[in-house]
């Protein structure tokens, strides 16, 4: 291949990398945060308002937790390999939007109508659900 052809198959792959850091790594680390901070809050709330089962919460969160980390430490891990193999330039094209996805995607770590909606998705099959949204109305 010539030299143009090789400076377009690099910044094609410099894009997709700040693509790949703002719109997949940096929600994704931040949600397996939240699975430690404002999930795990929010569900010791519904416990103690009768939503859900304190058994049923030490079943289902710490399977959350752990595929949130796995999976956010490969995909992190990806993106460090592909900054790595294409340094000096793949650690701006990868660390620039993955700080700029973090900034905009910080509203994960809040309580908000996300968490309630994580929240739901998660204990669907066994909460209360005339409590739920009561709780829901009163407080969104």
């Amino acid at each position: 291949m010539n030299g143009n052809g090789t400076g377009i198959l690099v910044f094609i792959f410099q894009a997709l990398l700040a693509l790949f850091a703002f719109f997949v790594t940096a929600p994704m680390t931040l949600n397996a945060i939240s699975l430690f901070g404002v999930q795990k809050e929010f569900a010791e709330e519904m416990i103690k308002l009768g939503v859900v089962k304190e058994k049923d919460v030490r079943n289902m969160q710490p399977k959350k937790q752990v595929i949130g980390v796995v999976i956010s430490l490969i995909v992190i891990g990806a993106l460090c390999y592909s900054c790595y193999r294409t340094a000096p330039m793949g650690y701006i094209c990868g660390g620039v939007p993955l700080l700029a996805g973090i900034w905009k995607y910080r509203h994960i770590l809040e309580k908000n109508n996300l968490t309630v909606q994580r929240f739901k998705n998660t204990y669907k099959d066994c909460m209360n659900v005339k409590k739920y949204n009561d709780y829901v109305r009163k407080q969104f």
